[in-house]
C-alpha cells in the first residue's frame, strides 16, 4: 500500500537561479544534490530538515518542459506551504522580494 508522498518535481529555467530563490528567499534548506555528469545533476529542496515532502528541482531542457514552467498545474495552485502566522510571513517574504499574486486572505479567481 501506499503510505505517503516523498517527493515532487517542479520544472524551473534556471535550477541555479531556483535553488537561490527557495533557499535565500524562502528560508528552505537543500535536502540532496549530487552532480552526476555534465547532463544531469539532482536537487531537492524542502521547508525543513524533518519534511517529509522534498521538492526536486529540475531544470526544463524540452520544448514540453519549458512550457510546464510556471504552469505545471494549469491556472490552479501548484504547491501550498504550512506557516505558523500568515500575516507575518507575507510581509517577510515580500520584504525579501517575494512576488504575489495577492494579500493573505484575498478570494482570487
Amino acid at each position: 500500500m501506499v503510505s505517503s508522498t516523498y517527493q515532487l518535481i517542479l520544472f524551473v529555467t534556471d535550477k541555479e537561479e531556483a535553488k537561490a530563490f527557495y533557499t535565500e528567499k524562502l528560508g528552505f534548506i537543500i535536502r540532496n544534490e549530487e552532480e552526476f555528469d555534465e547532463e544531469w545533476s539532482y536537487l531537492t529542496v524542502a521547508p525543513q530538515s524533518n519534511s517529509e515532502v522534498v521538492i526536486e528541482l529540475v531544470e526544463a531542457v524540452t520544448t514540453e518542459e519549458k512550457q510546464l514552467v510556471g504552469r505545471q498545474a494549469a491556472e490552479q495552485v501548484f504547491l501550498m506551504f504550512t506557516v505558523d502566522d500568515i500575516n507575518k510571513t507575507y510581509q517577510k517574504l515580500k520584504a525579501k522580494g517575494v512576488n504575489f499574486l495577492d494579500e493573505p486572505g484575498s478570494a482570487r479567481r
